[in-house]
């Protein structure tokens, strides 16, 4: 019994001594396992001073020339390194600064003030600005928009150059295969959160358009349409460098590809912390189909982030732009209704649910007017929802409710 006794105290002892683990083993790995290795966030290095000022304009097309192109010298370090330099250099820079502060409502000074400098620093997309456009009454040509020059033309893509499309960049195809590429899963959420993130921001713009995203798992990297992958600093063979958290948060690249800094604090809907995932994906999408930044309020293609409000909804003028560039939803429908039920909620109480249904010959849309959008993976076929209709080809349908009353009725057109 001694014997025993002192076994089962040396066990316990070893068991008290053991390292407890700081947090559960996550249920996946980035491929390399690099997650597992302590890995403190980077702070993005605040705009402070003019240098990074002229940095920041030349970096995103708020100088002469290409993005990144700069202007004809730097500022120089120094005592007087936060003034204006004097002659050419100096009017440029200064011109930079006054478009710079018209387009986010600040005083077009020219100077390089405080608010100038928290403008600069705002968290922001990394795709380059377009710059003010010249007036009306010029004329010179437009200048092309200055994002376009990070998305060259691949597989599915051509340049439109008739008038109405205006020479941007857009799909030649309808239908474009989408995947979040294995190397670039992000740590902040499960893959399949990620994956579903995608799917609605995806989701969002084919509402509006005749465009169809399909998500490919099996099909060769290099026919994907759109990779999309999360890294820090140098990451999935990116030239462009992520800067840690506080500043650029994501840049839609060449070939369709779409990067997020995993530096930042990405959320998924409906949290109102950190930055939505989300928006930021609507936002990137977008670029990859041809949109640039806009300044308008309410846009999602605006430069810096905005915390969402309780719905995320695409402006109309986002609706216009991706229009103008793929047109819209085309053809009638056979019969559209409003349906008006009566049903309990979670307490016992009884509500009343308004949606609107669509169809066309064997399909049929659900319209949810409480989330002012169709129903997710809509349209289906007449006959998995409406049991006992015909497959197709309704013509009509009418609703009598009455306080004694609720019956509907459909109605197909017989040839005699």
């Amino acid at each position: 019994m001694l014997v025993v006794s002192i076994f089962r105290l040396t066990l316990l002892l070893c068991w008290l001594a053991a390292p407890w683990p700081a947090r559960p083993e996550a249920l996946f790995h980035i491929r390399g396992r690099w997650d597992l290795a302590p890995s403190p966030l980077r702070q993005a290095t605040p705009i402070a001073n003019l240098r990074a000022a002229q940095r920041f304009l030349s970096t995103y097309g708020w100088a002469e020339g290409a993005p990144g192109a700069g202007f004809p010298a730097p500022v120089p370090r120094g005592p007087h390194r936060d003034q204006l330099p004097e002659g050419p250099q100096g009017a440029a820079l200064a011109e930079a600064l006054r478009r710079f502060q018209k387009v986010n409502a600040l005083p077009a000074s020219g100077k390089l003030d405080a608010a100038t400098l928290a403008a600069m620093n705002r968290p922001r997309c990394g795709v380059s600005d377009e710059r003010p456009q010249l007036p009306a009454a010029s004329t010179e040509r437009p200048r092309p928009k200055r994002f376009l020059q990070l998305l060259f033309p691949g597989p599915g893509r051509q340049l439109e150059g008739s008038p109405q499309r205006g020479g941007t960049l857009a799909f030649a195809k309808r239908t474009l295969t989408w995947r979040l590429v294995g190397e670039g899963y992000s740590g902040q959420l499960s893959v399949q959160e990620q994956r579903y993130i995608f799917r609605l921001a995806f989701r969002m713009w084919s509402e509006v358009t005749p465009l169809n995203f399909r998500e490919d798992l099996t099909a060769p990297a290099a026919t994907i349409d759109i990779k999309l992958g999360f890294g820090r600093g140098r990451h999935l063979g990116c030239p462009r460098v992520f800067d840690g958290r506080g500043q650029e948060f994501a840049h839609a690249w060449r070939l369709g590809d779409i990067h997020f800094d995993e530096d930042e604090h990405f959320t998924p809907p409906p949290s109102d912390t950190g930055i939505s995932l989300l928006k930021v994906a609507v936002h990137e999408i977008g670029h990859v189909l041809g949109l640039p930044h806009s300044y308008r309020p309410g846009s999602i293609m605006q430069p810096n982030y905005t915390p969402q409000g309780p719905a995320l909804e695409l402006d109309w003028s986002d609706r216009k732009a991706i229009q103008k560039l793929y047109g819209s939803c085309e053809g009638a429908f056979d019969t559209a209704f409003d349906w008006i039920r009566r049903e309990r909620n979670q307490h016992g109480e009884v509500t009343v649910r308004f949606s609107t249904y669509f169809f066309r010959r064997s399909w049929y849309w659900l319209y949810e007017n409480r989330n002012n959008r169709t129903r997710y993976g809509d349209p289906i076929p007449i006959l998995a929802g409406w049991h006992g209709l015909p497959a197709q080809d309704i013509d009509a349908f009418v609703h009598v409710w009455t306080w004694g009353r609720d019956e509907r009725y459909f109605f197909k057109a017989v040839p005699i």
